[in-house]
């Protein structure tokens, strides 16, 4: 089954001061998918993940669920993928081998630079879910059962803060 996307590229760039409105989707889609897979699965849990995938590909997706994600799933997402899409932007893998473009008109930033900009995303991303688990700590018990029902293989919901460092 493939996986059904929690947000858009025009989420993603709507809700981004840095990325460019021509960016191309098949560039960011792949860090879409990695940062929802990975990381966003470990914060909300598999069963509120799966609810979401199942109501979202069956296109009922509805109030209190609409709500939890539009207000406060989404915007974690989106920081984790630019911070996950910035680590790889600049590259690309051809059958030539890896290359690294720049425009006529820019420059390249630093290695430093990157870093930096991966760390404000993976901090605006903790931030959104700091409030996420603070709604949830309020409203799951009466809300959203599948909050409580992970169990076995499951990935259990992160109920408290959840701290993301990577490595370049």
């Amino acid at each position: 089954m493939a996986t059904v996307l929690f947000c858009s590229k025009n989420d993603i760039v709507r809700n981004s001061p840095i990325i460019d409105t021509n960016i191309d989707s098949d560039r960011l889609v792949p860090a879409l998918h990695l940062a929802q897979t990975q990381y966003l699965r470990e914060i909300i849990g598999t069963d509120l993940y799966n609810k979401f995938a199942t109501d979202i590909a069956g296109g009922s997706l509805s109030n209190p669920y609409l709500d939890l994600l539009k207000n406060y799933v989404k915007p974690i997402l989106i920081h984790l993928t630019i911070s996950e899409f910035l680590k790889t932007a600049a590259y690309q893998i051809t059958n030539k081998g890896i290359s690294k473009g720049v425009s006529e008109n820019a420059s390249e930033a630093s290695s430093e630079e990157v870093k930096d900009l991966v760390q404000v995303e993976r901090d605006r991303a903790e931030s959104y879910t700091e409030r996420f688990l603070d709604h949830m700590s309020f409203q799951a018990s009466t809300s959203y059962p599948e909050w409580f029902s992970n169990s076995n293989e499951d990935v259990s919901p992160a109920y408290e803060g959840h701290k993301i460092d990577w490595v370049l």
